[in-house]
């Protein structure tokens, strides 16, 4: 609604001061006969309609999408900017074909232009309105994202030329009589009028080609190359647990409809899925206000992106986990040290075979020349504390973090099964940190915390 407002607010300004203009330059073209001045004239006219149907396009594209426009009405204003397009290039052919005609008159009377002080004031009001105009619009456009709005802020950025052109030609033409007639000089001030209403064309026509093309574009959906790189980036940025297998997008007035395709393990249950794929459209409209994304799961067995998801893979196809991996490219090769975790009472003799398959696995898949592993217990005992639990243990816990200069806790849990505790404490994330960043501060601060407090249980402190 805010959006539509500020669309609404600029469109009706645009229309009162192009109202203004137009009968302004059309009183003064009248009367000193300046086809430069006319020909602005006309261009202010074509200014109104234009404004005119911003007003209506902003107004129409603002009404919500029903069962027959399910996009919504946005396309309008790409419409009303093919339109404007136009109309702006009616008003440069007409303005071309009146300059050849007095260039080309046996008529002296043709190149005739009776100036006087309103000339250059109605051109010089049309220089301060045409800056200021063009300005309010091409903020609101970008507040707003709209196409009208835009088209509207380049047609009046264009007039500020124009008039400046216009304003040679008439400063021109009042010179010209104080030339001698016979000097070449005098012939080019003598026409001055009709070389600015030449100019004056020429920008009409340029604004048409930039107008038109983005337009067309708009309403063919053409690919929009920096959104596609800015999603893609987010996607692989924040991301990068789910590939980005196909992307769509198009702009209807100043909404975005995004369609993704995203790769999934094929394991993950539906309702995790699900959420993953809201996670996902809520990242992306942060990044994009006004988007509307769809996501589309696409399951699939997923190559490791490196060598370390490769190892943890295989160790988890022979039913062991790891922990501790280190991969080193030595002269002689690339060595693999890892510990692998297996189940506390089993005998080695039981898994020889799989630890084995594991370390043949690993050398053929990453052509390690070496592959040393370590046996550890898969399962770890939480120590056992002797000390009550204070009734103010959470008071003291964020305190002690208080006097650390730690993060504020959001929340703390105790949980215990007799002398067994764990504490967890949970701190908002700093999403600006790398996950090695991560790992080490998290660590130093459990073990200042773990030190600064009394031994009541094992203390964790992680990310909320």
């Amino acid at each position: 609604m805010e959006r539509h407002a500020i669309k609404t607010r600029a469109a009706w300004s645009s229309v009162l001061w192009s109202a203004l203009l137009t009968v302004l330059k059309l009183v003064v073209g009248i009367i000193t006969g300046s086809l430069g001045i006319l020909s602005e004239a006309l261009h202010s006219t074509l200014d109104l309609l234009a404004a005119l149907g911003t007003l209506f396009a902003v107004n129409v594209a603002a009404r919500p999408a029903d069962e027959d426009h399910p996009y919504g009405h946005g396309k309008v204003e790409n419409l009303m900017a093919l339109a404007e397009t136009l109309l702006l290039l009616g008003t440069s052919v007409w303005v071309i074909r009146e300059a050849i005609h007095r260039l080309m008159s046996d008529d002296p009377g043709a190149l005739h232009v009776d100036i006087s002080l309103w000339a250059f004031l109605v051109i010089i009001v049309s220089l301060t309105v045409d800056i200021n105009r063009s300005a309010m619009l091409r903020r609101a456009a970008r507040e707003t994202n709209s196409a009208a709005l835009e088209a509207d802020a380049a047609h009046f950025s264009s007039d500020i030329w124009s008039s400046a052109a216009v304003l040679v030609g008439i400063t021109g033409a009042a010179l010209a009589n104080q030339v001698t007639p016979e000097s070449p000089l005098h012939w080019l001030l003598m026409r001055a009028d009709v070389f600015s209403s030449l100019a004056v064309a020429v920008i009409i026509l340029h604004i048409c080609k930039t107008l038109g093309t983005q337009a067309v574009n708009n309403l063919m959906d053409r690919t929009d190359a920096a959104l596609y790189e800015q999603i893609s980036k987010l996607m692989s940025d924040q991301m990068p647990a789910y590939p980005l297998r196909r992307l769509r997008a198009r702009s209807v007035g100043n909404a975005i409809y995004i369609e993704m395709v995203v790769g999934m393990p094929h394991e993950l249950h539906i309702d995790t899925a699900h959420d993953i794929a809201d996670a996902i459209e809520a990242l992306v409209e942060r990044s994009l206000p006004g988007a509307e994304t769809m996501v589309h799961m696409q399951p699939e067995d997923t190559e490791p992106d490196s060598p370390e998801q490769l190892v943890r893979q295989i160790a988890l196809t022979n039913r062991m986990g790891v922990h501790s991996l280190r991969l080193l490219e030595a002269d002689q090769g690339l060595l693999v040290f890892t510990d692998l975790e297996l189940p506390p009472q089993a005998t080695l003799e039981s898994w020889a075979v799989p630890v084995q398959a594991f370390r043949s696995e690993v050398a053929r898949r990453l052509h390690a020349v070496s592959v040393f592993v370590h046996i550890e217990p898969n399962v770890r005992t939480l120590p056992e504390y002797k000390l009550p639990v204070p009734g103010d243990w959470e008071q003291l816990v964020r305190h002690t973090m208080a006097r650390l200069t730690a993060p504020a806790p959001s929340a703390i849990h105790l949980f215990t099964r007799g002398p067994q505790r764990v504490c967890f404490i949970c701190i908002p994330a700093d999403l600006s940190l790398s996950i090695a960043q991560s790992h080490d501060y998290l660590t130093r601060l459990t073990e200042e915390l773990s030190a600064a407090l009394p031994p009541i249980a094992r203390i964790f402190v992680i990310y909320e």
